[in-house]
């Protein structure tokens, strides 16, 4: 099997099941997408500010290719920014491959500045141990606000780090050194799959907490739902004219209907933000099945995922591609040749989503 395939269904499967095992259902749910009124649309969408978000997004994917084949000190980004911190998950060297000069470690985010911007983006869904932070899809309360709601503790643990590991306090801390400066007026938030649930818990934790910065803007890509009502409400509740969340979703994505929907189970119920830009390309998949009717038995949803997840395969792959993600967006700008040299690592083959 094709690594690229088996990325796809461990993706699939995983931020799809939680731990194996069950909670109790208390009522039906809704499992054909999104949970907001149909039609629901961000009005605050700039093609502009999803193409160079895009872009970065597709960095931290390069990245970690960069730091496997030539160590820590070949990470780079585009030219005109400058890179100025690489955040690191831990990672064994048995099941993962780390940087050259590092085997245990690999490039998880970045921060980089252009002009009086800053930038912070997380790289998605490549490896075993990123699976592990999709499999663990039981909830917990949200560590960084005060009545937030619960959110997926494998997102969370990732988000977090470790203690030998801290990456929240990490990035808190080089934002703050970035924003004391007085040069930066900007942040911007972002991810595809994986990195965009991590940007879904960064931009509350960040709009509140970075002091001295004017505005903070969050473009995602194909993310899953991270939180339950609670915390929708909450996360709403902070965006307004300069705390602005935009959620990029392919109408034939898959992974943005994960985890199942609306069931309403105890520490197992997601929804999501209502602030969806849509957009189209590949194949329009079956619908999923009915989860509602597993009672919340996980296993008996994993196995019917999986059943899903085997018979389509290939167009699960392609409609969550981040590649293609961007290259969608380009067919949007008015010059989408020169836009084309900004997909960075898709020319990779299996190296890159």
């Amino acid at each position: 099997m094709r690594f690229k395939t088996l990325m796809a269904l461990l993706l699939l499967v995983t931020v799809s099941l939680g731990i194996v095992g069950g909670c109790n259902n208390n009522g039906s749910g809704n499992n054909d997408g999104d949970t907001e009124e149909p039609g629901a649309e961000d009005p605050s969408f700039d093609l502009a500010t999803a193409l160079e978000l895009a872009e970065l997004s597709l960095v931290a994917y390069e990245q970690r290719i960069q730091c496997i084949n030539d160590g820590k000190g070949a990470i780079t980004v585009p030219s005109g920014y400058t890179l100025e911190e690489v955040f690191f998950e831990e990672v064994s060297s048995f099941l993962d491959t780390g940087c050259k000069d590092d085997s245990d470690n690999t490039p998880a985010a970045f921060i980089a500045t252009k002009g009086d911007n800053i930038y912070l983006s997380f790289r998605g869904t490549a490896n075993i141990t990123d699976a592990i932070s999709d499999v663990a899809a039981l909830q917990e309360d949200y560590m960084f606000l005060p009545d937030f709601g619960k959110v997926s503790i494998g997102f969370q643990a990732a988000y977090q780090g470790t203690d030998d590991n801290p990456i929240e306090s990490a990035i808190l801390s080089k934002l703050d050194d970035l924003t004391m400066t007085g040069n930066f007026s900007n942040l911007y938030i972002t991810g595809h799959s994986l990195g965009a649930a991590l940007a879904f818990l960064a931009f509350p934790d960040l709009s509140n907490n970075v002091g001295m910065i004017d505005s903070v803007t969050m473009y995602n890509f194909a993310g899953p739902a991270a939180g339950d009502s609670d915390f929708v409400t909450a996360y709403e509740g902070v965006e307004s004219l300069n705390r602005i969340s935009v959620r990029v979703v392919n109408t034939n994505d898959l992974v943005p209907m994960l985890p199942p929907l609306g069931l309403d189970c105890e520490n197992f119920s997601f929804f999501h933000t209502n602030d969806k830009h849509e957009i189209t390309f590949g194949t329009k998949l079956p619908p999923l099945p009915d989860f509602a009717a597993d009672n919340c038995d996980l296993t008996t949803i994993g196995t019917d995922l999986l059943t899903y997840g085997i018979n389509n395969e290939d167009d699960i792959l392609e409609d969550h591609s981040m590649c293609t993600y961007y290259k969608t967006l380009c067919d949007m700008s008015t010059d989408p040749s020169s836009c084309a040299g900004g997909a960075v690592g898709c020319d990779n083959g299996d190296a890159n989503p």
